[in-house]
């Protein structure tokens, strides 16, 4: 630490970011770890083919997302997310032991993640009825209820919701705005994660949200922050995204007259881009989103699934190609660089530097610095309490005393009564009850006194 010790600007360079210890594992990443350990990489693999798993064992994906309970037992040593699907209920006690009977399958298989439902924003989700946040949230909240008192650490990621525009009938409503409602109805209780499908239509991954076409892989921002807006500092699972491949490069003929065609074919791209985006992604998210989960690639094997139309769209977002074989796309993904990635809730503390230096002739109460408390996986209604250390001549205060996740708390020292030079270190304590067990870690930083006159 002799870096720290030395006066000037390198020791206003010094700054220290401790992360609260996972509450599953007792894990505690360092800050060069956290920065390269947030993100997941994972595949949708399809029901009823004949495609070996090996395709996506031999991919290098961390995750793999299964339709059903049979395909978790396929790929050992990887992490499964499932697809929990659901019809609106009739009867809700019903739904409810539904649920409950589902859920106890699921426990004695390995499955880590499951995601409630799928994009819940458009009708065809829900056999022709209008999309209704409310309804959705209802169902999400007996959902996650029911699956936490059955197997807590079952990871409960939200129905991604598909990017689009409110149509005049409503049969689809934008993602934001339906969002927005689920938040505004307490959805943010009844998730560990927000799932999310932001496939990048014919733009590529870096394309502005605000710009003239909205719905980009970017968009997942404008998710993000209406979440922070509503106080909820959960991950963002990207359950689907992907690039729609040009069928034309495998000699199908697919336009818009044809019916499985019909709205996609605008969003063609070739097959050199297709593995360029999907590359692009992972590493713009790796990059700039520290709130996002694992990213699950849509698809692996839906041209093998002979009874859907040779043109349908949902064949050509695959990495194999109708003969079995890798697209670039699957070459490009096992080839690309990947950083470790794991995935357990957890607190994570970021800090500003609690550094400052006091001139002995004007001492002084000052404001250090902040930090937050941020929050992965565990539930919103999670309450710090903030205890400052104080011992000696230099007094510490925080504002708030008890904070919510994602708010932040500012620390300020007392420098009245200090009477010596010296380097003075600052302590302040972060405690948290989850599921009746403590958890804690501390901020630190430190307060260089001197003798030095001038003006205060």
């Amino acid at each position: 630490m002799t870096f720290c010790r030395q006066k000037g600007a390198r020791q206003r360079l010094c700054i220290i970011l401790i992360f609260l210890f996972s509450t599953l594992l007792g894990y505690l990443p360092s800050a060069a770890q956290e920065e390269t350990t947030h993100i997941g990489y994972g595949i949708h693999y399809g029901p009823n083919t004949n495609v070996s798993t090996d395709w996506v064992m031999r991919l290098g994906v961390d995750w793999v997302k299964v339709y059903t309970l049979d395909s978790a037992y396929a790929f050992p040593g990887k992490r499964i997310l499932y697809r929990f699907d659901m019809g609106y209920p009739d009867n809700w006690e019903q739904f409810r032991q539904n649920i409950a009977a589902k859920t106890r399958a699921i426990a004695a298989a390995p499955i880590e993640a499951v995601e409630i439902h799928n994009e819940p924003n458009l009708s065809i989700e829900w056999g022709g009825r209008q999309p209704n946040a409310w309804q959705y949230v209802q169902m999400l909240r007996v959902a996650y209820t029911t699956i936490k008192s059955i197997k807590p650490s079952l990871i409960v990621v939200s129905g991604g919701l598909a990017p689009t525009v409110t149509t005049p009938d409503r049969m689809a409503v934008s993602d934001l705005e339906y969002a927005r409602e689920m938040f505004e109805n307490g959805a943010g209780r009844y998730f560990d994660a927000f799932g999310y499908h932001p496939y990048g239509y014919n733009l590529p991954p870096e394309a502005d949200p605000l710009g003239a076409q909205p719905l980009v892989f970017r968009r997942t921002e404008l998710i993000r922050a209406l979440m922070e807006e509503y106080g909820i500092y959960k991950q963002i699972w990207l359950t689907e995204f992907g690039w729609l491949r040009d069928p034309r490069e495998d000699g199908f003929q697919c336009s818009m007259a044809d019916p499985a065609f019909s709205g996609f074919a605008w969003m063609a791209v070739s097959g050199a881009q297709q593995a360029d985006y999907l590359v692009r992604a992972f590493d713009y998210a790796h990059k700039n989103w520290a709130w996002a989960g694992p990213m699950f690639v849509w698809n692996m094997n839906w041209q093998q699934m002979d009874w859907l139309e040779p043109c349908n769209h949902m064949r050509w977002f695959g990495l194999l190609r109708r003969n079995g074989e890798p697209t670039t796309a699957y070459y490009a993904l096992q080839r690309m660089r990947r950083y470790p990635s794991r995935y357990v809730p957890r607190l994570w503390l970021e800090s500003e530097p609690l550094i400052a230096d006091i001139s002995l002739f004007c001492p002084e109460r000052l404001q250090l610095g902040s930090f937050t408390v941020h929050n992965i996986g565990y539930p919103s209604s999670v309450e710090l309490t903030i205890l400052p250390v104080n011992n000696g001549a230099l007094f510490i205060e925080v504002d708030p005393p008890r904070a919510r996740l994602g708010q932040s708390v500012t620390v300020y020292v007392n420098a009245l009564n200090l009477k010596h030079p010296g380097q003075y270190p600052i302590y302040v304590n972060i405690r948290a009850t989850i599921g009746g067990r403590v958890v804690s870690q501390s901020v630190q930083g430190y307060v260089t006194a001197w003798h030095r006159e001038g003006s205060c």
